[in-house]
C-alpha cells in the first residue's frame, strides 16, 4: 500500500506538469502545446506587466516631490557689522551671531512643464514593449521548425519500419522454401545462410530505428512539455499550397518596423533636451539662523516660488545626436533588406524543392512497380535454382530501396511544403 502511494505521488505531479495528449497526434497540437507551455512564452505577459509598472512610474512625474533635508555646521567666522561711533553719539549695539548653524527643511517641487520628456518616455516605453514581445514571438515561432524536424523524423521512421517488417516477412517466407530445398538437396546450405544474414541485418536496422525514434519522442515531449508515449500515432498533415507567390508575413518584418519607429521617436526626443523646463517649488524650515540673518534665535520659515531652466545652446550636440539616430535607422534598413533577400532566396529554394519532389514522386510509383516484378521473377528463378540467394536478395533490396525512396519523397514533399510556409511566416 505504501509503495502504491509513493508511486502515485510521483506520477500525478508529472501528469499535472506535462499534461496528457491524445493517442492520435497532429502537428497543430504540437505547435499549440509548445506555444502554451514553453518557458519563453511566459515572457510575453511578464514584459507587459513590467511595462505597465514603468508607465505608472512615469505618470508620477507629475506628482510633487518631497525632500527632507537637515544640516549642522560650525564656521570660523560670521557676519559682523562694525559701525563707527563719534564722540557724544548714542552707542549702537549689533547682535552677535553664533558660529554653529542648524537647518531642517522640507522641500517641495512640482513640475509644470518638463519639455515633453514624460510624454516621449511613455511613447518610448510602448515601442520597447512591442519590440521585446515581438522578439519573444520570433523565438517561439522558431520552435515550429524544430518540432517539424522531430515530428517528420518519427513519421519517416515508422514508414521505414513498416517497409522493413514487410520485407522481413517476405524473407522469412522465402527462408522456409529454401530450407525445404536444402533438405531435399536441391540447394546448398549457403543459400539459407545468405538469407539469415539479411534477416539479421534487417533486425539491426529495426533496432537502430526504434532507438532513434525513442529519442525523437523524448525530444518531442520536451518541446511540447507533454507526456507523449511511443505508441502515439502521428498524423501526416495534408498540406496544400494555394499559391507559390512570395509573401512577407514573418514577424521579423514587423520587428524591424517597430525598431525604426522607435529610432524616429528617439530622434524627436533629442529636442526635449533643448526645451525649457518650468516648475514651482516651496520650502518650509526650522533652524538657526532663520530667514532673518541678523537673529541668533531658532526660528521657522517658509517660501514659495517658480523656476525656469533653459539650456538654449549646447554646441550642436542635438544636431549630432539626430545624425546618430539617422545612421541607426539606416542600419536597421540594411538589416531588413538583408533579411528580406535571404528570405526570398530560401523561398526560391523551397519552391524548387517542392517541384523536384513532385516530379520524383510521379516516377517513384513506376519504378516501384517494375522492381516488384523483377523481385517476383527473381523469386521464381531462385526456386528453380537458376540464380543464387545472394542475387535474389540484391533484387529484393532494390525493391525495398524503391519503396523507401517513394515513402521518403512523399514525406519530404509534405515537409518541404511546411518549410515553405514556415519561411513565409504562414505556419
Amino acid at each position: 500500500m505504501k509503495r502504491k502511494f509513493l508511486l502515485t505521488a510521483f506520477i500525478i505531479p508529472g501528469i499535472l506538469l506535462f499534461g496528457q495528449v491524445p493517442d492520435t497526434l497532429t502537428l497543430d497540437f504540437c505547435y499549440q502545446q509548445a506555444e502554451k507551455t514553453f518557458p519563453l512564452s511566459r515572457q510575453v505577459d511578464l514584459l507587459g506587466n513590467s511595462s505597465e509598472l514603468r508607465v505608472k512610474n512615469l505618470n508620477k512625474n507629475w506628482l510633487p516631490t518631497l525632500n527632507l533635508n537637515g544640516s549642522a555646521s560650525y564656521q570660523s567666522a560670521v557676519t559682523e557689522v562694525d559701525i563707527p561711533v563719534l564722540a557724544g553719539q548714542f552707542q549702537l549695539s549689533m547682535p552677535t551671531l553664533s558660529k554653529d548653524w542648524y537647518k531642517l527643511t522640507l522641500d517641495v517641487n512640482q513640475s509644470i512643464y518638463d519639455g515633453s520628456i514624460t510624454k516621449y518616455q511613455k511613447k518610448l516605453e510602448s515601442y520597447n514593449l512591442q519590440s521585446d514581445q515581438l522578439g519573444v514571438r520570433v523565438e517561439l515561432y522558431k520552435l515550429k521548425d524544430r518540432i517539424n524536424q522531430v515530428f517528420f523524423s518519427i513519421i519517416l521512421s515508422r514508414e521505414t519500419e513498416d517497409v522493413l517488417i514487410s520485407t522481413k516477412q517476405s524473407l522469412e517466407s522465402k527462408q522456409k522454401e529454401v530450407q525445404s530445398a536444402v533438405k531435399n538437396g536441391i540447394m546448398l546450405a549457403t543459400s539459407e545462410d545468405a538469407i539469415r544474414v539479411e534477416l539479421i541485418r534487417i533486425d539491426q536496422e529495426l533496432g537502430n530505428l526504434r532507438q532513434d525514434r525513442s529519442a525523437s519522442f523524448q525530444m518531442l515531449s520536451e518541446l511540447t512539455s507533454s507526456v507523449i508515449p511511443e505508441t502515439s500515432f502521428l498524423v501526416l498533415p495534408d498540406v496544400r499550397l494555394s499559391s507559390l507567390a512570395f509573401e512577407d508575413r514573418r514577424l521579423e518584418y514587423r520587428l524591424f518596423e517597430v525598431q525604426q519607429e522607435k529610432t524616429g521617436l528617439l530622434k524627436n526626443m533629442v529636442t526635449t533636451k533643448w526645451n525649457p523646463k518650468f516648475f514651482a517649488y516651496g520650502q518650509a524650515g526650522y533652524g538657526r539662523p532663520g530667514l532673518n540673518m541678523l537673529s541668533d534665535d531658532f526660528a521657522p520659515w517658509w517660501m514659495i516660488g517658480a523656476k525656469l531652466t533653459w539650456n538654449f545652446w549646447n554646441w550642436n550636440q542635438n544636431r549630432n545626436e539626430k545624425k546618430i539616430y539617422d545612421i541607426q535607422n539606416n542600419i536597421i534598413s540594411s538589416q531588413k533588406e538583408a533579411f528580406d533577400k535571404n528570405l526570398r532566396i530560401e523561398a526560391d529554394r523551397g519552391i524548387a524543392e517542392i517541384l523536384k519532389l513532385t516530379d520524383l514522386l510521379k516516377q517513384d510509383q513506376e519504378i516501384m512497380d517494375l522492381r516488384e516484378k523483377i523481385t517476383k521473377s527473381a523469386s521464381s528463378q531462385l526456386n528453380n535454382g537458376t540464380i543464387t540467394s545472394s542475387e535474389y536478395i540484391s533484387r529484393l533490396n532494390e525493391e525495398i530501396q524503391s519503396k523507401l525512396s517513394m515513402e521518403l519523397h512523399r514525406i519530404q514533399l509534405v515537409r518541404a511544403k511546411l518549410s515553405y510556409l514556415y519561411t513565409l511566416g504562414k505556419l
